[in-house]
């Protein structure tokens, strides 16, 4: 039973990451029929996270659970665990800062390359809303939420936080390295929380920083 349990989360995770891939292919169709040129890379992102956010509603509405449960749309219910969570994310700001004036993981410029897309509006708005939704929807809620089920915390938070490294995979190691730590954090967000509501805040606040930092180098 957990062995099919867990192959139908796998499934769930290559379903709604594949919609996101067609969405891409689709818009990208359109406008070079439409338009006669590509979709900008943020107009990519753009459908990218909008295909794998109804892909996993879809999924959520189609599971034998109620669907806020199986996406796990919920807030904390003590106050004192957001604020925890809070002014860790507020530590690990200050030693990623540290980390990326050091050069240990590659010079400002690699770091300016990968923040270049969210210097836009629409990649603004993929960073900091469509970014942090779609993913916690899929990764710390279905995902997580399934697994849990059958398996210990630490267990379902690696399985997660590799699943969640292995999406950013095309954006080379620099972007994974730093995505495997965040995964984590959000995934011990989720856990404790018990719920989707703080990691999308918390996602949400991470992609803010970096658009920022972007903006200030």
């Amino acid at each position: 039973m957990i062995r099919r349990d867990s192959a139908i989360a796998a499934g769930q995770v290559l379903l709604a990451v594949a919609c996101g891939y067609s969405g891409v292919a689709v818009v990208s169709l359109l406008s070079s029929r439409l338009l006669g040129r590509e979709p900008s890379f943020d107009g990519r992102e753009t459908a990218f996270f909008l295909s794998l956010g109804l892909a996993t509603l879809l999924l959520a509405s189609l599971s034998s659970e109620p669907f806020r449960r199986a996406l796990a749309l919920s807030w904390p219910a003590e106050r004192r665990v957001a604020v925890r969570f809070a002014l860790a994310l507020l530590g690990i700001f200050a030693i990623e800062a540290a980390v990326l004036f050091s050069g240990l993981l590659g010079s400002l410029d690699d770091f300016r390359a990968m923040s270049g897309s969210e210097r836009s509006l629409l990649g603004l708005a993929n960073a900091v809303v469509l970014a942090p939704v779609a993913e916690e929807g899929l990764f710390r809620g279905l995902l997580f939420t399934r697994l849990r089920r059958h398996y210990a915390a630490l267990t379902t938070l690696v399985v997660v936080t590799l699943a969640f490294g292995l999406l950013h995979a095309e954006n080379g190691l620099l972007h994974v390295v730093s995505v495997l730590p965040a995964g984590a954090f959000l995934g011990l967000a989720r856990e404790f929380s018990g719920g989707i509501g703080l990691p999308i805040l918390l996602h949400a606040c991470m992609n803010l920083a970096v658009v920022i930092v972007g903006l200030a180098l």
